[in-house]
């Protein structure tokens, strides 16, 4: 009986020993690939990363992650502050729509979610009423963005993904960009609320008409409008066509300014350029910046807007209507408003003038470089 169970029991060995066996070549490469794996490989960010959810819920309409694409436009920065504007692409053949704030996060260098002091507000502190922004094919959206702060140093460990939920309940989109963003851990970052994108501008060859238009040589009282001998007519990137210079800089005999201390002759002085238009001329934005429309005084009419740009302002005055909200940040291009008579007793033009940041009329220098002027006729 004990020699017949020997052979039983030495192939109940092998069976085991055989089991043993497959499971360990099962196993053993599982445990090699999660050990190799690096941050460079991990999925994409998931709701974990975000330090703010978006603020509206997902609906049928919502523009979805895998509809769009989304990159980082960089603009000036100023004051250790950096401002951006993240611009939404509707990549399908169907509308969307996007509304409210975006939820925002990152992982840095480690691959860890950054620790970030995220804000839901305008990157000027004001606050912006939210709306539904429908988003058509091939058409944006963007929302600003702001972060200063503890900013990532060489010793610091920096933003390497950055991410945009679009709606509460959807993952993230990674956005794009070709910056190198100073986003470390206990950086302060503000994110504004969806907007709709600048509709589409003409041309700068349909800007620049070769054409000038004059317009009358004398006020409905009788006083003469052009203080300067200069009969060239003149194209800048500030506004469409051509038109003739008015008023210039500096020292004149126009009766619309008291005699200054700067003048000989009882002469008054003239702390912009005036350049004649018709009424509804667009008037674009020669340079990048933040948009001022409160505190500029009646006398430049009350549609008046300033950019604030890289320590200077520039004023728009006389204006007849404005597209643009006090605290927007706008892109050299994009267009401001069109030109009128507001405030303006000599007629319909566009009053340009150069200060520095938060600076008085006394305060103007010559906007000659600013606004750029070139002959054309």
């Amino acid at each position: 009986m004990r020699r017949a169970c020997l052979p039983l029991l030495a192939s109940a060995l092998l069976v085991l020993s055989a089991c043993g066996s497959s499971s360990d070549e099962r196993t053993e490469p599982a445990t090699v690939s999660a050990t190799a794996a690096t941050p460079s490989e991990q999925a994409p960010p998931d709701v974990g990363v975000l330090r703010l959810q978006a603020t509206q819920q997902a609906t049928a309409r919502s523009c979805g992650p895998r509809d769009v694409s989304v990159a980082l436009t960089p603009a000036e920065p100023a004051l250790g502050h950096r401002y951006a504007r993240a611009v939404l692409r509707n990549n399908t053949g169907s509308a969307c729509v996007v509304d409210g704030f975006p939820g925002i996060g990152g992982r840095g260098e480690s691959g860890d979610p950054l620790e970030l002091a995220a804000e839901h507000r305008q990157r000027t502190g004001e606050r912006t009423p939210t709306e539904v922004v429908p988003v058509p094919p091939a058409g944006e959206a963007y929302a600003n963005v702001e972060w200063t702060g503890s900013l990532a140093g060489a010793e610091t460990e920096r933003i390497t993904v950055l991410a945009l939920q679009l709606a509460e309940g959807q993952p993230p989109v990674v956005v794009r960009t070709t910056e190198s963003l100073d986003i470390g851990n206990g950086t302060t970052v503000r994110i504004g609320p969806w907007q709709a994108a600048p509709t589409a501008q003409a041309a700068p060859a349909q800007r620049v008409a070769p054409a000038c238009r004059v317009g009358p040589g004398r006020t409905p009282s009788g006083v003469k409008r052009f203080w300067t001998s200069d009969t060239r007519c003149y194209a800048s990137r500030w506004f469409a066509g051509a038109h003739r210079r008015m008023i210039p800089f500096g020292c004149t005999r126009a009766p619309w300014y008291p005699p200054s201390r700067r003048c000989a002759g009882g002469r008054g002085f003239h702390h912009g350029l005036d350049i004649d238009m018709p009424r509804g001329t667009p008037v674009y934005a020669g340079v990048s910046g933040r948009v001022v429309t409160r505190g500029l005084g009646s006398a430049y009419g009350t549609r008046a807007v300033v950019i604030r740009s890289r320590g200077r302002d520039v004023l728009l005055g006389h204006l007849r209507s404005r597209r643009v909200k006090h605290g927007e940040r706008v892109s050299r291009g994009d267009l401001i408003g069109r030109s009128g008579a507001r405030g303006a007793p000599d007629g319909p033009h566009l009053h340009l003038e150069v200060r520095p940041a938060r600076g008085s009329y006394r305060t103007a220098v010559s906007p000659r470089r600013t606004v750029g002027l070139t002959a054309v006729r």
